[in-house]
């Protein structure tokens, strides 16, 4: 089975398959979808969570001095935000391409790959965590890949997300002193540190752990045929997905660029600190818990983080810095707004434009 997952066949011109997904009974067809009812309800309650947000952030706010705060910003910070930004996005879509490689007998087009990941952060604008099938289906399409194939180095791609975000938490509680009296915090990021670590170092092998766990004796027969077998197709996609993890140059080559796109999320923040002219009462490591917070902010399903992040951002900034309530919430809006909606929906057109564009030539 093992070889046979490293097999790549091409049955047909622009249809690239692997055996794997011969082997978990793929045929490169769209991804199931939810039911309609179950959509719409989660799309309800993203929408009422950036309700309720949105309500404690702005209740008090006096628009007038908001509009005041965002005229006086210095463009040119906004500038070098813009560049920073797509610097992230452009590293993101190339950890990808790596992840995919071995998926594929031809080289993958970067150009797709940024494409691919602009289409699902602007989707995510709209439907929380829709983003992720309109990822899943461009790079799918425009590298013929099949989608059993692409959806695994997805979930690697979002697991190395999480682990940078619970070790950035972890260095952020165990070295700077939180306004907050709680003994229990250092231990609790210590640990999230160590578990970093050991997840990071276990993830190669993950697929690999659970299929070896799901033959053990006692699992086996607790768990019902129909539900070991789906399983076991999982976990043989996972394993696929993990590939790029195996080899140590590339693994090396992966925690660069993921200490990178989150060094750059951080240039974004500072960038926005300066153009508010706040680097007086925001130093450092002040930025890195506001950075931090707000980056928990993005975890809540609200459509494009509306009002979860704007809340967090604008609290941290007013905790932490005595920043006026309003100088924050600008500052937390116009940080979103440049990250969440203009350096993602103006990218997506622009390829949506290209890729389109190319189509029509061909045809």
């Amino acid at each position: 089975m093992e070889e046979k997952m490293e097999t790549i066949t091409v049955d047909e011109p622009g249809n690239t398959a692997t055996q794997s997904e011969a082997a978990v009974g793929s045929t490169g067809a769209s991804p199931a979808k939810e039911p309609f009812a179950k959509q719409v309800v989660k799309q309800a309650l993203g929408l009422g969570a950036a309700g309720v947000f949105l309500y404690f952030s702005f209740k008090d706010a006096d628009w007038n001095k908001l509009l005041h705060y965002m005229q006086q910003v210095n463009p040119m910070f906004l500038g070098l935000l813009a560049i920073s930004g797509l610097t992230s996005h452009v590293i993101r879509s190339w950890r990808w391409v790596i992840l995919l490689q071995p998926l594929s007998a031809k080289k993958i087009s970067l150009f797709n790959s940024f494409c691919a990941v602009m289409y699902g952060y602007a989707v995510n604008v709209v439907l929380p965590r829709g983003g992720e099938i309109a990822r899943l289906v461009a790079m799918s399409k425009s590298e013929s890949i099949p989608w059993a194939g692409v959806l695994p180095t997805m979930f690697i791609d979002r697991l190395l997300d999480i682990a940078m975000l619970v070790l950035l938490l972890g260095i952020t509680i165990t070295v700077f002193p939180l306004p907050m009296d709680l003994p229990w915090l250092m231990p609790a990021g210590q640990a999230m540190c160590v578990a970093t670590f050991v997840g990071l170092g276990a993830l190669p092998f993950a697929g690999k752990i659970g299929r070896a766990a799901m033959a053990f004796g006692p699992i086996k027969n607790a768990i019902p045929i129909a539900i070991a077998s789906k399983l076991d197709q999982l976990l043989v996609q996972f394993d696929q997905g993990t590939k790029s993890l195996t080899n140590p140059m590339m693994v090396g080559v992966i925690a660069i660029m993921s200490l990178l796109i989150w060094a750059f999320y951080f240039v974004n923040l500072y960038c926005v600190i300066l153009a508010f002219n706040l680097q007086n009462v925001i130093d450092l490591p002040k930025a890195l818990i506001v950075f931090t917070i707000g980056s928990v902010g993005v975890l809540v399903p609200t459509p494009g983080s509306v009002g979860s992040y704007h809340y967090l951002t604008s609290q941290c900034l007013q905790r932490l810095g005595n920043v006026n309530p309003d100088q924050s919430l600008a500052f937390a809006t116009v940080l979103h707004f440049m990250c969440f909606i203009v350096l993602t929906c103006v990218p997506a057109a622009i390829c949506f434009a290209i890729q389109s564009g190319k189509q029509s030539k061909k045809n």
